[in-house]
This record gives structure tokens, C-alpha cells and sequence, in this order.
């Protein structure tokens, strides 16, 4: 199957609407989301190649687009992709420098209980060592491929350089006593906020007389994601990979148009572009694990998952926790050992098929992390090679529109100082 990547950079702030009620009688305010899901990109890009092949007449059109595998939207500044950052990492401020305190699976001790919705996994906490109390410091949405890289290689997370730059108090944003709006990562380029929330105020527009209708309650605010304003050092685009062998090559192959991405028929330019650094395993992450042989995998979410059991994963066994990822060979079964994850996110979305809305189901946050167990240590590094950004979840057509994208990594657990 052919794989070609794709650069998408909007014209306007674009729409990526979160799953609040919106419309007449229901909510005058379309909130946005912090990026856009899967869903996003390809129902746009579907949508697009559909119209250039001359529309959705037939039910072979429609089948041929979802068959269409698509993997993204992923940030991209420069030549690199951009990752979220891991759950299993928190930063700590003290006195102006950063530091990170990872948190890794640690067995509990003796008379200590925690309430898992799910027997056989123990908990991810912070080492023993660090005995003072402090509030975790809030951590942008993305670093860069190589931090990322840094961090799925070390597998204690000790050592782990957090951030270049102490925080510049002589800064005004920074000498703020309201922490949410000081700005402590805009000077480090391996870090990206999320992007900017456009707010726009709208009205409908009476036919008739051509002046604005509020009476009928045509009065909202719309939200978008104001990529141009993301990095003042240059704008951020998204990266997407597709692979397809059916009538759609050659439209995705050659393509270069200006078409709606998200709602509001928001313009964006599509175009074929080379492939960025990242879509590929960097070599330190097998290198890393064959050095080891220890078999212990961590798999970092670069997407949202829909898993068919919640938060987790219906390839694996819900009583001994072992399985195989989609894509795995069968001498690579995992057993899940501990998870961060945050909380469930919805997603709905209109079906061109059904022609209609679809079920709102429950999806586990891009950066969640879950630690594993190769059964047979000596394929960890062959699997994490065969699996960097391809998706893990449970169905295949999820798989196809881009849920459940995973990175990898190494890691070694934390132990109790009075464990034994």
C-alpha cells in the first residue's frame, strides 16, 4: 500500500467543536477543542477527495474513502513533527528552574490497597525519594521529537533535562501572581502551547430585510484554533500520512487545493509534502531496549484511542492482561502492568453513510501511557520499530481514521525504600 504524507496549513482559525450541545434552544456558544481529533482530518480530507472524484452518488464511492487509511493531525514546526507530552511526567518549579519527576510503576507495600477498576495492575506514583509537598506545575501540550526521544529512552526518568531556560522573572507575564497566564515554556522552541482560542461573535442574517436576526436567538460566539498565532517564530502546520492503493491515489499523490478543514468551512491548503522527521522509530528507542532485555515497554498515546472496554485495550485479556497490539506478529504478546491515563473525552461526529449523527462514544486522551511486559524480551525491539505511529485500537475502521496513533518507549519501576 502506497504512503504519502500530506501538509495542511489553515487560512483561518479553523472549527473543532468539543461535544457540548450547540444550536437554537440548546447553547448560543460553540466551545472548541484544544486540538483536533482524527475525526477532523479525515472527514475533511474524505470529504475533499469524494468531491474531486465527482462526488457521493454511489456506495462504492463512500466505501472506497473509508478505506482510506489516514494517521494525524500532528503538529509540525520546521522539519519535525511535534508529540503530546506523556502523562507519566510532571514538572516541578523551584525557584524559577524546572525539573521533571516521572512517575513509574511501583509495587505497593505491605497493607496498601488502591481501588483499580481492575484487578492485577499497580499504581504509578512518584518516587520515594522526593519528600517535599509541591503543586505540580502545568506543562504545554507538545515538545518536540527530540525530547520526546529523550524521554522514552531514559527509563527511570531520572536525569531528564526538562527545560533549557529558568524562568525569567524580570518577564512581567512571568512576575505574575495568576500562574495560568505566565508563560513559562514560550522561550524553549522544544515546547508548543496549544494554539490561541479565536472568539468570534455572530449573528443570522434576517432574508428579508438583510439586518441582523437575534430575536429568533441567531445571536452565538463561535471558537477556533488560531494556528498563526501559536509560535511568534513561525506559523505551525499539520502533518498527516495516508495509505491507499485504490482510485484515490493519484488525487492524494498529486494534491494541491484549498478546501475546508473543520467546521464553518473554515479554507485550509492541502498539499502533498515530504515526509517530516518523526513518523519513523528513531534508533535510540530499540537500541535502548536491546541494551536492557528487559522486555518492559511503555506505549504513549499520540492520538486519541477508542478502545472497546473504556480505558483499556480489547486486545488485551481482562483477567491476565495479556494480548497482542493490531500489527503485532504473535510471539509479541504484552502484559499490562500499571497505566496513566486522564479522563474519558467524547466524540460524535455526522456518518455520510447513515446520513445522520453518529453514537457518542467514549475516547482515552492522546499522552495517556501504558506500561507493559514483553513476554519474550528479545522482540520488544522489533515491535516497537514495527509500531511507532500506527494506531492500536480495537477496530479496524478506527484504525483507519487515525485513533490510537502510539509511540514507544523504555521504563523500570520504582521500588518502596522499605519494599523488602
Amino acid at each position: 500500500m502506497s504512503t504519502m504524507h500530506l501538509s495542511i496549513t489553515p487560512h483561518d482559525p479553523i472549527i473543532a467543536r468539543d461535544g457540548r450541545p450547540f444550536g437554537i434552544g440548546q447553547g448560543i456558544r460553540m466551545r472548541s477543542l484544544d486540538w483536533p481529533y482524527p475525526s477532523v482530518l479525515a472527514g475533511s480530507l474524505r470529504t475533499m477527495l469524494g468531491k474531486m472524484n465527482g462526488g457521493f452518488s454511489n456506495d462504492n464511492a463512500i466505501t472506497g474513502l473509508l478505506e482510506i487509511s489516514i494517521a494525524g493531525p500532528m503538529p509540525v514546526k520546521g522539519t519535525q513533527l511535534f508529540y503530546p507530552i506523556p502523562k507519566d511526567i510532571i514538572a516541578k518549579e523551584k525557584k524559577g528552574i524546572r525539573s521533571a519527576i516521572p512517575l513509574r510503576p511501583i509495587t505497593l507495600r505491605k497493607d496498601e490497597y488502591c481501588d483499580f477498576p481492575i484487578s492485577g495492575i499497580i499504581p504509578a506514583m512518584i518516587p520515594d525519594y522526593l519528600e517535599d509537598d509541591f503543586k505540580p506545575e502545568k506543562l504545554p501540550a507538545f515538545w518536540s521529537l527530540e525530547k520526546m526521544i529523550k524521554w522514552l529512552a531514559n527509563s527511570d526518568g531520572t536525569d531528564f533535562v526538562l527545560c533549557k531556560n529558568a524562568i525569567n522573572e524580570d518577564d512581567e507575564t512571568n512576575r505574575c501572581e495568576d500562574k495560568k497566564k505566565r508563560k513559562f515554556w514560550s522561550n524553549d522552541p522544544d515546547f508548543l502551547d496549544s494554539p490561541e482560542i479565536d472568539e468570534r461573535v455572530q449573528t443570522g442574517i434576517e432574508r428579508n430585510t438583510g439586518v441582523a436576526d437575534v430575536e429568533n436567538g441567531l445571536l452565538f460566539m463561535s471558537s477556533g484554533l488560531d494556528l498563526s498565532a501559536t509560535e511568534k517564530g513561525g506559523r505551525i502546520s499539520l502533518a498527516a500520512r495516508v495509505r491507499t492503493d485504490n482510485i484515490y491515489k493519484d488525487l492524494v499523490d498529486k494534491l494541491d487545493e484549498i478546501h475546508p478543514f473543520g467546521g464553518e468551512r473554515r479554507l485550509a491548503h492541502w498539499f502533498r509534502a515530504d515526509e517530516p522527521a518523526g513518523w519513523k522509530c528513531p534508533p535510540e528507542i530499540p537500541s535502548k531496549l536491546t541494551e536492557l532485555n528487559s522486555g518492559k515497554i511503555r506505549m504513549v498515546l499520540a492520538t486519541p484511542a477508542i478502545f472497546s472496554n473504556g480505558w483499556l485495550p480489547g486486545w488485551l485479556d481482562p483477567k491476565s492482561l495479556e494480548g497482542i497490539p493490531p500489527g503485532a506478529k504473535d510471539d509479541q504478546k504484552l502484559k499490562l502492568i500499571s497505566a496513566c491515563t486522564d479522563r474519558w473525552r467524547p466524540i460524535s461526529g455526522w456518518s455520510a453513510e447513515s446520513r445522520g449523527p453518529k453514537a457518542i462514544r467514549r475516547m482515552v486522551p492522546a499522552g495517556s501511557v501504558y506500561f507493559f511486559e514483553a513476554k519474550i524480551a528479545e522482540t520488544a525491539s522489533d515491535l516497537v520499530k514495527s509500531l511507532w505511529l500506527e494506531p492500536v485500537c480495537d477496530k479496524p475502521q478506527d484504525c483507519k481514521d487515525g485513533f490510537g496513533l502510539a509511540v514507544w518507549g523504555v521504563w523500570d519501576k520504582n521500588e518502596n525504600e522499605d519494599e523488602n
